[in-house]
């Protein structure tokens, strides 16, 4: 049965206003007691729920790690073609050729590579301009233990796509023959070459690391030197395309003064035709009509009745020489030129030594022919 406060009762309990500090914090501290209890009975009956929670989420967690272990530890153990093409190629635009060869399976190659090759060292990338730049692989294909890269990078200015092989070698991937050859399809074998500043031999076409290759090719008593420049194509050859040959100033000079020296010489010879002089030289005396005879070598002087005759030819009109290279040949040239005078003088004496007589012709010829350059750098010119 409960009892029912009485009026009195009420009244006897005080207001807060009017209640002592004791008596205030004895009822707060009554009803705290009765709010924590329930609060703590709240909070033990969540805790089994948020156990189980976080012991799930610790269970995906190690499962998640688990997991991108195993998938660190495959690619660790799985090699990428990739990876060694980009360090190839890293190391070429580094100008570093000694590492790079690492990068290359000997085996692949005809032959193990060179000892030494002038386009496969340190020298031949010094010029950051002949070294591979910003290269990208465009695709992979892969097959068993070989994969296919087709990449693409910058030298002398344009994009040079390449194709790349590599083959598994245990953990890791190793080049076949990633080189280039050079090809001079209107070079002479007797050229002197340079490719990147180092003397090569043309006929061996490289090989050489990708990249920009400047050759040049010197030249000699007759022509200029000649330069070009060249990139891989994807079929891994650089088609270094020359210039014509131009002869030089120099060479030019030079030949004038060959063909004027041929002409003196074969004046003083009496201008007999042969392969050393040239032909269509004719005389004719003063009066006397007729096409003229042909240049007759007199041994010594003619002596007819007291009266001895000397013969003295002289070339007192030098060609004006026009010169056509032949092809790509850079030992010869071609030449022709215009009316050249040659002069006869012939001269009739007495026993006695009185003048007799004297009587001069002039001939016009147009020389042509070849100078060309000995093996001891001399021109000799032989007439057509």
């Amino acid at each position: 049965m409960t009892e029912e406060a009485t009026p009195g009762d009420i009244d006897d309990i005080p207001a807060p206003q009017d209640q002592t500090p004791t008596e205030a914090g004895a009822d707060a501290g009554a009803g705290a007691d009765a709010g924590a209890g329930a609060g703590t009975a709240t909070r033990e009956a969540g805790r089994p729920r948020r156990r189980r929670l976080l012991l799930a989420g610790a269970a995906a967690l190690l499962v998640a790690l688990a997991a991108a272990g195993g998938v660190v530890a495959w690619r660790a153990l799985t090699p990428d073609p990739r990876d060694v093409a980009q360090d190839y190629f890293a190391r070429l635009a580094a100008g570093d050729a000694t590492v790079a060869l690492r990068d290359i399976d000997k085996s692949s190659l005809a032959a193990d590579l060179p000892t030494y090759d002038p386009l496969l060292t340190d020298a031949a990338l010094t010029d950051p301009a002949a070294r591979p730049q910003g290269m990208t692989i465009t695709r992979v294909a892969q097959a068993g233990d070989t994969a296919t890269m087709t990449v693409q990078y910058q030298a002398h200015g344009s994009t040079v796509t390449q194709t790349l092989k590599a083959q598994r070698r245990g953990r890791d991937y190793m080049l076949e023959s990633p080189l280039v050859r050079l090809s001079f399809p209107n070079l002479t074998a007797a050229s002197t070459v340079t490719v990147n500043g180092l003397a090569i031999d043309p006929a061996k076409g490289g090989p050489a690391f990708p990249g920009a290759y400047a050759v040049t090719v010197a030249g000699n008593a007759l022509f200029d030197a000649r330069s070009a420049a060249a990139v891989p194509s994807p079929d891994a050859v650089a088609t270094v395309t020359l210039p014509p040959p131009s002869v030089s100033a120099d060479g030019r000079a030079k030949a004038d003064a060959a063909i004027a020296a041929a002409l003196q010489k074969c004046a003083g010879d009496d201008f007999v035709s042969s392969a050393s002089c040239p032909s269509g030289v004719f005389m004719k005396a003063d009066g006397v009509d007729g096409p003229g005879l042909g240049w007759v070598k007199l041994d010594e002087p003619v002596v007819v009745r007291n009266i001895t005759a000397t013969i003295a030819m002289s070339v007192t009109r030098l060609p004006v020489c026009t010169y056509t290279p032949d092809a790509d040949a850079v030992d010869h040239v071609n030449f022709s030129g215009t009316d050249t005078v040659v002069h006869l003088e012939i001269t009739l004496v007495t026993t006695g030594g009185t003048p007799a007589s004297s009587h001069g012709s002039d001939s016009v010829i147009q020389p042509k022919g070849r100078v060309s350059l000995d093996n001891s750098g001399q021109l000799q010119v032989t007439f057509a």
